[in-house]
């Protein structure tokens, strides 16, 4: 089957893959892969995890698909959208376009569908601040409005979506800004990070914008 022909498949079975997670990510419709997000190396939690929330509008989701089926050669894996207004494709990247769900077509070399997720689109409701571990992954609970920090502290930050309770899936593209002449804004090597360096006691804002939204961190730095 190829991926024209099995658009129409894709889109009435589609549902049926939603929430589907094994132990290394989330199970193809089909059975036949598995897919999840493209984690840091050492993020255990992220490397466990399928696609299990919605990608939110405007953020891009470096994915990493594997083929499970037994007796089966690993070959080269080409992705196609069902939705293209949906959902965009750039190598290995889901971009999430606008709300809706689409599905996600896996297919050789040969464009002979292998599997297909499905995942939904959603437009974030705010912003949340996430410091990193060692390992590159967000601790448990957001940063709140206000932080208070010393001369020297060393921090990497990453911004993260929402809509309502669910933490929705994807980088997103943002400018941050400081003011204050307290603390630098450095780049920390990933889309959605950066490291926050403080030099002196006093009182900053950190803003973080998307195309979308913004969220302001409050920095009080104490002598």
């Amino acid at each position: 089957m190829t991926f024209r022909s099995f658009f129409v498949a894709a889109s009435f079975a589609a549902l049926a893959a939603c929430g589907s997670s094994g132990e290394s990510g989330t199970q193809g419709a089909m059975q036949q892969s598995s897919a999840r997000p493209d984690c840091a190396p050492n993020d255990t939690s992220c490397q466990s995890d399928g696609l299990d929330a919605p990608l939110a509008v405007g953020a891009r989701l470096p994915l990493d698909v594997h083929i499970t089926a037994r007796g089966v050669a690993a070959p080269k894996l080409l992705l196609e959208a069902a939705r293209a207004e949906v959902i965009g494709i750039e190598e290995a990247e889901l971009v999430g376009k606008s709300p809706g769900w689409s599905s996600v077509l896996v297919a050789g070399e040969d464009r002979l569908v292998l599997d297909f997720f499905t995942l939904s689109v959603v437009a974030p409701d705010r912003l949340e601040v996430y410091r990193l571990t060692k390992d590159g992954a967000p601790e448990a609970s957001p940063l709140p409005g206000k932080i208070q920090v010393v001369p020297g502290d060393d921090m990497e930050l990453t911004v993260k979506a929402f809509s309502g309770a669910t933490r929705l899936l994807g980088d997103l593209d943002a400018t941050w800004s400081i003011d204050g002449g307290v603390a630098t804004v450095l780049d920390a090597g990933r889309r959605a990070s950066r490291r926050l360096r403080v030099k002196n006691a006093g009182n900053a804002s950190l803003v973080i914008k998307t195309a979308a939204s913004t969220k302001t961190l409050a920095l009080e730095v104490l002598p």
